[in-house]
Formats: C-alpha cells, structure tokens, sequence
C-alpha cells in the first residue's frame, strides 16, 4: 500500500520533533541553582555532579562575589540536582545544611536558591526550593 505524499511529510515531521525532544537537554540533565550573596566576603561555590556520592572532586569552581547573585549548574545525570560546599575566606560554611555525600555537601535541586547572609561572624545559609 502506498502513502499519500501528505501522510509521509507528517511522519517525516513527528520523527524530527520526536528526534530534537529527545536531543534537548532536560531539567533533570543540567540542573541550575542560584546563589544570592548578602555578606562583604567572596563566597566560594564548590559544584559537584548529581550522581556524585562521596564529593570529593568538584565539577566546578565558581564564587559569587560580595552582594551578588549568579546562577549555576551541573551535570545532573539524571538526578536533577547539583551538590554543594560553600566556602568563606578559606573555611566551609553552611555546614549544618549538608545532607548528601555523607554529611560533606548540600543537595541543590534545579531552581533551588541559596541565600548566603552572616549574623555577627555566623554566616547564615537558606535554601528554597
């Protein structure tokens, strides 16, 4: 049996849209965050992958200077998360936060943002989701 031209250009057409679906990066895949910093200090983002169970190696280095805000990502592989140390002048903070890679890091969901504040010499972190 034979398709009618009009037939195959629209399965010709459903497979280049099923194709760039799949090719398109899901939330899931490069999960983004966003870090506001409310201190006088650089902050230091340490950014490690989603899978990642022990972060040990980071992914990524990135800092956000004092009274800004900047966004980030991962390779979320499939978690649709990133994990996370912050660090001030040398010294991890945020550390009652951690609840992923044993203790050592903070979960970062996709759209999640972290707001980084100091009460006298405590630095605050607050994580919304």
């Amino acid at each position: 049996m034979r398709r009618s031209p009009a037939t195959a250009h629209s399965s010709a057409a459903a497979l280049t849209l099923l194709l760039a679906m799949a090719a398109a990066p899901s939330a899931e895949a490069s999960p983004r965050f966003t870090v506001t910093n409310e201190t006088d200090t650089k902050i230091n983002v340490y950014i490690f992958t989603g899978n990642d169970s022990v972060c040990t190696w980071e992914e990524k280095l990135k800092s956000v200077s004092a009274g800004e805000t900047d966004h980030y990502g991962c390779t979320g592989n499939g978690k649709g998360q990133c994990k996370v140390q912050f660090y001030a002048k040398g010294d991890e903070i945020c550390k009652s936060d951690r609840n992923t890679c044993n203790k050592s890091a903070i979960k970062a969901e996709g759209g999640s943002t972290f707001v980084l504040s100091k009460d006298g010499d405590t630095y605050v972190c607050t994580l919304s989701e």
